[in-house]
């Protein structure tokens, strides 16, 4: 066959290329190319034959080494797309495939499949017919297939078919063809005037989609999301059917981690469905109090829907980039982990080699057994670790995308109001109440929320404790397996033994008969493995499709209800409907979880019961081979005994207990592990009833801490705004915006907090088994040891192995301590949690502090605007009288226009004045004698409060107290409600004062820079000269505002005219004084403020310095004459305003402007006309002190000549200072 297979290809016009048909999709661990599996597929064409047919060869070679890999479940899926199968053992199961299956596949075999077919069309084609194959491993239990792998055939026919035309055949066609194109034409001319209609149809109806539908089904329908969300609970049957039993715990807590996230999503799309239900029942209450229309109540909704599903288009974009990064970086940690650990490892392997060098065999046997199990517990620690670390990395990630998406809910609903208010269609009024239910609404949402969140880790919780359950039943039934076959061995074992010592046969053929029992047994181990792995793969299918069936359904039902509910909130009207609606979402969410959970719970029982059915079934099959195994080597033993010798054999069947006789040594043990399995379900079952009424207590208590939590922030919160003395309406509102913010990431979501207690619990059981490690190491011991590790050559690898031993014993202890650090964890979570919550409200406290800061700003800004402004005014008059060019009547026509203005501003402020007044005057009577046309609900309102304070008449004392008991909260509440409405409206008129206040300086601030300009056009100052001007006079404005001043004060059409006529000599230099005089101006102004810290540093070294006189005589503190010039310039550095108090023509002079800066380490300097100034009222002054470097200061101490003095001037005491000091005591006496 192989020769006949080997000539057909080089015939045939086999070709390979990539098929477009679709190609099964299956999970492999590894590539199916290391099982070196060969698929061929080839066809023969028959000859002979009418029509002709064709015959198909597929073969699969497993081309492994004998004993090596097997294959099982071996699947053929054949395209017969274009043929006909004949003669074909495979079955058609879906439309162009027919399948063949094969139970097994040893290693060095293989097999052929051939079936004939005929083709379909007789015309030329090119037929693509690939064949897929998949299959399993046999050796190992994993969860996924392998494959697919491919083997593509390409047939090419050729067709002999003679063609006749028919020529009226065609002339038919010519004629169809042209009354269809006239009909089309008259068509297209009609459709061209329908064209725009349907346009306009079709933009509708995109917007009426966009609306209803919903950001978590945009890419797919509500059936495909619910095939999807049943889909995901088959990891359970997976986990229970397929996963290895040592990794069961394992896989059931990564399942946890994955379904805790699914949940979080779906709670996020239900949260987002709700946010748009109460959204739209917000708008759809705006129609009878406000004058927007529907069609601008459509088009704000229709604007909000389209800026929520751009966000959710930009957070997909942003998640799939995030996550992206977050998977490379992770696999790289992976990577550079595992290699160092590799590299570890082969230290730790080549330091017990080297130390193996002069051991024996049983100790490298025993040293390598020690070594390999602590790498394989430092591995597995190490790939769980890198697991829970990524995994919180990921939930972080998610975390963050949820609460950005939260927040820009918010900003997006703040921000499209007041657009809708700048444009026109919504009045502000309506805007502001609607932003106040909005806030009410949303903190009612948050509550809502919460305790379905709550619940749904109370299910989540359950479930996961249930299912830790049934995979410790199951665990427990692979044990019962192991210690059967384990106790079944020993027991042969020991009975071969006796047979040995009690008979006079040799041990050889005994031996013999021992090795074939238990390779026996052995084989009967194997075929309980193989039967359990195909029942439970057989089954696994018919578990699927059932848990499919049903979760779909449930789930469709409640989409269905979700979705009514959602309908149902289009007619609400007012704050209470929209509270009763959530409270009806609260309900239905609540119900749903429990129904769900409770439909999962059932079918996960199910399925263990199912799966424990089988097992034990398979059990018992399994002792039935095993109670046979002792008498067949009973028979055996009796061929090799002599006559006489059988009583021995008999007297060594008893010593297996009176319970095996009956049964065998199999059955009393599967027995026994019954009854320990039994015990052991009760213990369990005693524990998950325990662990279900403490969860049920945690969710309670999850519960009262949220409540409570809100109820601290919202009293934080009203504190922080009645604490203040004025905030407006629209301020308060930014505020209560950000305050929702701070609650909209209140929530304690499911995933987060789950995965970082995991990670905080790897990292601190790492750290304190690193701890412990170097412990040991520490304690080993040394002195001696060293010299008898030195004596013998065994001693460093016994130490060796006992360090192994102790890393062995370290992680076995693990669990025990696992739960105390656990504890320890959750503190410091708590611990976390309390700084996050109090970082949000110095977050909120800044954000009120910022909004008075810009208030004060503003105000500040204005104030030094107008004192600059008449500082201003005062040099323009002064340089127009100084070049006496001044014209009184106009000038005196600009203040009398002036003064009126300010007037005309004065009154206006106290107009208004007097009307907030009369309104706040007048806010009482109206407060007590409400208008008739009150809205409904103040009517309500009113009554309730009458009801609420009203007293029974004919009713004892004890009925009334009790009573009052009753509605002393209410009472309360209503107070506190009333105060705060009160305060908020103090706050809102002394906001409104100073609003007032601030209107009325900037009203004079305009007058000012008005008359300011009249001054400049006369004075006919240049625009570099009065912006140089304004730098001095407000040197914290920026230079954009300083522009947009001198705008003002020279208007651009009076520039060209300016610069034509521009003062020339005289008027130009005065022109050019201003700023002169005003840093002339400025600097006298600050330069008797000198800075404290320089006089206080000036004291302690007068007292540093009468100390040291007085602890030494003069002469030894007195330092060389080279080093007075050295003392002198490290003085200058140290401090620049140390000579403050003397004269100013000591000071350094520069050469050219003046500029003083305010720090005190800063140098200062005088301009020349100033200097001058000062130096006539001053009197004579030292040639020597007067000629300084410019830019540079010079420090000279000295003691003044005695005939420096003039004889007539009264000789005044000279108080003690640093500088007097200096010249005493430093200063060189011979300088000239």
């Amino acid at each position: 066959m192989s020769n006949i297979l080997h000539q057909r290809i080089r015939r045939s016009t086999l070709t390979r290329y990539n098929p477009s048909l679709p190609v099964p999709q299956t999970q492999s661990v590894a590539p199916p190319s290391v099982f070196g599996v060969k698929f061929r597929k080839c066809a023969q064409v028959k000859l002979g034959t009418d029509p002709p047919q064709l015959m198909f060869f597929l073969l699969i070679h497993n081309m492994g080494p004998l004993g090596g890999t097997n294959l099982s479940q071996v699947a053929i899926r054949d395209s017969i797309s274009g043929i006909v199968p004949l003669k074909s053992d495979g079955r058609v199961v879906e439309r162009g495939f027919q399948t063949f299956a094969i139970d097994s596949l040893s290693a060095g075999s293989h097999v052929v499949v051939n079936y004939t077919a005929l083709i379909r069309n007789h015309k030329s084609e090119v037929l693509a017919l690939p064949a897929f194959l998949t299959f399993s491993n046999a050796s190992q239990n994993d969860v996924s297939m392998f494959g697919p792998l491919t083997a593509n055939l390409t047939l090419r026919v050729n067709s002999t078919d003679r063609l006749h035309p028919n020529h009226g055949v065609h002339f038919a066609g010519f004629v169809a063809g042209f009354f269809v194109t006239l009909v089309l034409l008259s068509l297209g001319f009609l459709a061209m005037n329908l064209i725009g209609l349907r346009t306009r149809l079709n933009l509708l109806q995109q917007r009426r989609n966009r609306r209803d539908s919903d950001p978590e089904y945009a890419d797919c329908t509500m059936s495909e999301t619910v095939k999807d969300e049943a889909a995901f609970e088959d990891k359970m049957v997976d986990t229970m059917v397929l996963e290895d039993p040592q990794n069961m715990y394992q896989a059931l807590e990564n399942l946890e981690m994955s379904t805790l996230l699914h949940a979080t999503n779906s709670l996020e799309a239900t949260r987002v469905q709700i946010y748009r239900d109460v959204m739209a029942s917000l708008l759809g209450g705006l129609r009878p109090r406000g004058p927007a229309g529907a069609q601008a109540q459509q088009r704000l909704l229709s604007v909000l829907h389209g800026q929520m599903l751009g966000m959710e288009g930009r957070l997909k974009e942003e998640r799939g980039a995030r996550m992206a990064a977050l998977a490379g970086r992770c696999n790289q940690e992976t990577r550079e982990e595992m290699e160092a650990e590799h590299r570890r490892e082969a230290a730790e392997k080549a330091q017990a080699e080297l130390l193996c060098q002069h051991a024996d065999q049983q100790e490298l046997l025993h040293c390598s057994v020690l070594l390999e199990k602590l790498h394989k517990l430092t591995q597995s620690q190490l790939q769980r670790f890198l697991l829970v670390r990524h995994e919180e990395a990921s939930g972080k990630v998610q975390r963050q995308i949820i609460e950005w998406r939260r927040v820009e809910l918010h900003k997006i609903f703040s921000e499209e109001l007041e657009e809708a208010t700048r444009m026109g269609e919504l009045e502000k009024s309506a805007a502001k109440s609607l932003q106040h239910d909005y806030f009410a609404c949303q903190d009612q949402l948050e509550e809502v929320l919460d305790v379905v969140l709550a619940n749904q880790r109370f299910v989540l919780a359950e479930r996961h404790a249930q299912r830790k359950f049934l995979v410790h039943s199951l665990h427990s039934l692979n044990s019962l397996i192991s210690d059967s076959f384990s106790s079944t061995s020993s027991n042969l074992n020991s009975w071969f033994s006796h047979i040995r010592r009690g008979s006079s046969v040799p041990s050889e053929p005994i031996d013999q008969l021992q090795e074939k029992a238990q390779k026996e047994l052995v084989m009967v181990r194997q075929r309980l493995e193989e039967a359990l792995s195909q029942e439970r793969r057989a089954m696994r299918c018919e578990l699927i499709k059932k848990r499919r069936e049903l979760i779909s359904d449930l789930l469709r039902v409640h989409k269905q209800r979700q979705k009514d509910l959602s309908v149902l909130s289009k007619g609400l009207e007012g704050r209470t409907d929209v509270a009763r609606h959530l409270h009806c979402w609260q309900n239905l969410l609540t119900a749903h979880s429990l129904e769900l959970a409770e439909l999962i719970n059932n079918l996960d029982e199910e399925a263990a019961a199912d799966i424990r059915k089988v097992t034990m079934r398979v059990i018992q099959g399994a002792v039935t081979e095993i109670k046979a195994i002792q008498p067949s080597a009973t028979q055996a033993l009796l061929t090799l005994l002599p006559p006489g010798a059988q009583r021995v054999l008999q007297q060594g069947e008893p010593e297996a207990g009176p319970a095996q006789a009956p049964q065998g040594p199999g059955a009393s043990t599967l027995l026994q592990g019954q009854e320990r399995l039994h015990q052991e379900g009760k213990a369990a079952l005693h524990t998950l009833s325990c662990s279900r009424a403490a969860l049920r207590e945690a969710m309670e208590r999850e519960l009262q801490e949220q409540r409570e939590l809100r109820a601290h922030c919202r009293a934080f919160f009203s504190c922080l705004c009645s604490s203040q003395l004025t905030l407006s309406e629209d301020d308060g509102l930014r505020m209560k915006l950000e305050f929702q913010k701070c609650l909209s990431v209140m929530d304690l979501c499911l995933v987060l907090p789950h995965a970082v207690s995991r990670t905080k619990l790897h990292t601190a059981l790492a750290a304190r088994r690193k701890e412990s490690e170097q412990q040991m190491i520490n304690m080993q011991p040394k002195g001696k040891s060293s010299e008898a590790r030195q004596r013998t050559d065994t001693s460093d690898l016994l130490l060796f192995q006992r360090r192994l031993e102790d890393g062995i014993q370290l992680f076995e202890e693990e669990k025990e301590t696992e739960s105390g650090v656990m504890n320890k964890v959750m503190e410091e979570m708590r611990r976390e949690r309390e700084e996050d919550l109090r970082c949000q409200g110095d977050s909120l406290a800044m954000q009120m502090a910022t909004i008075h800061y810009q208030k004060a700003e503003r105000r500040t800004k204005v104030l030094e605007t107008s004192r600059a402004m008449l500082a201003l005014h005062s040099l323009l008059i002064q340089q127009l009288r100084d070049r006496k060019s001044l014209q009184r009547q106009e000038l005196a026509q600009s203040i009398q226009n002036h003064c009126l203005g300010l007037e005309e501003a004065e009154q206006q402020l106290q107009q208004e004045r007097a009307e907030l007044d009369g309104l706040q005057t007048s806010r009482p009577r109206v407060e007590s004698n409400p208008p008739q046309g009150e809205d409904c609900e103040e009517v309500e309102e009113g009554s309730e409060e009458e009801r609420l304070f009203q007293l029974q008449q004919d009713c004892r004392m004890t009925s009334i107290l009790q009573e009052a008991l009753y509605k002393s909260d209410q009472v309360m509440a209503l107070l506190a409600e009333r105060l705060q409405e009160r305060t908020g409206s103090n706050q809102a008129t002394e906001d409104l004062k100073g609003q007032m206040e601030l209107r009325r300086l900037y009203a004079n601030c305009d007058q000012d820079l008005e008359f300011a300009s009249g001054l400049v056009k006369q004075s006919q100052v240049s625009a570099e000269v009065l912006l140089e001007a304004l730098r001095l006079l407000l040197p914290t404005l920026p230079e954009s505002e300083l522009l947009s001043i001198t705008d003002a004060l020279c208007p651009k059409q009076l520039l060209s005219s300016s610069a034509e006529h521009e003062p020339s000599g005289c008027a130009g230099e005065l022109n050019r004084l201003l700023p002169v005089k005003l840093r002339e101006d400025v600097l006298l102004k600050n330069m008797p403020n000198m800075p404290r810290c320089t006089v206080e540093r000036e004291r302690l070294r007068e007292k540093r310095q009468s100390l040291m006189e007085k602890l030494l005589p003069r002469s030894r503190i007195a330092p060389p004459r080279e080093a007075a010039p050295l003392l002198a310039e490290e003085k200058d550095k140290e401090d620049g305003f140390s000579e403050a108090p003397r004269p100013v023509h000591e000071a350094a002079v520069t050469g050219d402007a003046v500029t003083q800066q305010p720090s005190d380490t800063k140098e200062r300097a005088v301009n020349p006309s100033g200097h001058e100034r000062l130096r006539s009222t001053e009197g004579s002054v030292p040639p020597s002190s007067s000629v300084p470097a410019a830019g540079q200061r010079l420090f000279v101490f000295r003691h003044p000549p005695e005939s420096c003095g003039s004889a007539d001037a009264p000789k005044r005491q000279r108080k003690r200072n640093f500088l007097n000091l200096k010249k005493g005591s430093v200063a060189p006496t011979n300088l000239p």
